[in-house]
């Protein structure tokens, strides 16, 4: 058995990291000259949005022996629409690093895997796949997959972001919903340290967005989380990212291909993150390489929730402002804040049977 694996970020070290530890060599091919070869990010790992996982760090150390140190525990998350403010609180998840963070869990990733990167090689699908017995599509790159097999776009989206200097908690993080700078989107803060934060604003490219100014929307969202917050934020090093495909692939495994991670749809519809999902997927598909799993069954909760969330997301973005103030002022009340913070409730899966209640396929 020759294993490859194109692509050195979650899903692929979590897999070849997998696959070593069960005695099995594997090559990894990487195009860029390192592991997180790209801009300084924060991201959040939502323990709310994990279900049947109440921790997913705990989660990838116990039971699969791979081991993260996120930068900070969120205990507070607050959320804001135009006029009204929520606050949650507990132990919500984490915040964790990636880029040429130090920190970044990429680096981390590849600092447990023993075997060998292959940097700076760009490997073609048809390369690989005549040269090993089994190959893992980890690009990162839904497009990518598309060559191969359809891939269900639910849309794109266009990201503006920055590292920002201000005066943070490091156990807090901060959602915005105002269609005045998010249209049918969100900005979030999340901090690296006391003193600097990741802010992004991120919106789906529809139609009716196609014209608007993402400056001059990037601006208002600066001016409107400085006001939230009450202090002025300093802006450093900006990065923006357009069309970047949120979706699904029509198939998660075909033959001895299989696809993890963004290749496979691992990005949650409904905030964006998918950083756990794509690890799960990596452990998954080595897994069933190994002998001890289903890939194609292992993942389909993971379905089944990119479905729950995007109806969630979809009910979200009919939302006008006013109706945002509402959404936000009803998660205002206690029973409500713990109905949603319960770990032992799936509240993905509920809102999407509240919302559409006949189930989609996953």
């Amino acid at each position: 058995m020759k294993i490859g694996i194109i692509g050195a970020g979650l899903a692929g070290l979590s897999c070849a990291i997998t696959l070593e530890k069960h005695g099995y060599d594997v090559d990894v091919f990487e195009r860029r000259g390192m592991v997180g070869d790209r801009f300084v990010i924060a991201e959040a790992m939502f323990s709310m949005f994990q279900y049947p996982f109440d921790d997913g760090v705990k989660l990838l150390s116990e039971t699969y022996d791979i081991h993260l140190k996120p930068s900070s525990n969120i205990q507070k998350l607050f959320c804001y629409s135009k006029n009204e403010r929520c606050e949650m609180e507990g132990h919500l998840g984490f915040t964790n690093m990636r880029g040429k963070h130090p920190e970044a869990y990429e680096k981390q990733l590849a600092d447990q895997f023993k075997g060998t990167i292959h940097y700076n090689y760009d490997a073609s699908y048809d390369q690989i796949a005549k040269q090993y017995t089994h190959v893992v599509l980890a690009t990162g790159d839904p497009s990518d997959s598309m060559k191969l097999q359809p891939f269900d776009t639910a849309f794109r989206a266009s990201f503006k972001g920055a590292v920002i200097t201000g005066s943070f908690d490091e156990s807090e993080a901060h959602a915005f919903f105002d269609n005045d700078f998010a249209p049918k989107g969100m900005a979030y803060l999340l901090p690296h340290s006391d003193h600097e934060a990741s802010l992004v604003l991120v919106y789906p490219q529809y139609p009716e967005n196609e014209g608007l100014d993402k400056e001059v929307l990037w601006k208002k969202c600066v001016e409107e989380c400085s006001k939230k917050l009450d202090q002025d934020f300093e802006i450093l090093n900006e990065y923006e990212v357009k069309d970047y495909r949120i979706g699904k692939t029509e198939s998660s495994r075909i033959g001895n291909t299989f696809f993890i991670g963004n290749c496979w749809g691992a990005i949650t519809p409904v905030f964006g993150f998918g950083q756990f999902e794509s690890m799960l997927t990596g452990i998954y598909a080595a897994h069933d390489i190994i002998g001890i799993g289903n890939y194609e069954k292992l993942v389909q909760p993971l379905y089944q929730g990119y479905h729950d969330s995007l109806t969630l997301r979809r009910r979200v973005e009919g939302l006008d402002n006013k109706q945002l103030d509402r959404l936000i002022k009803m998660l205002q009340n206690k029973y409500v804040e713990e109905l949603i913070t319960n770990k032992n409730i799936n509240i993905f899966k509920w809102s999407a049977k509240i919302l559409h209640p006949f189930s989609r396929k996953a």
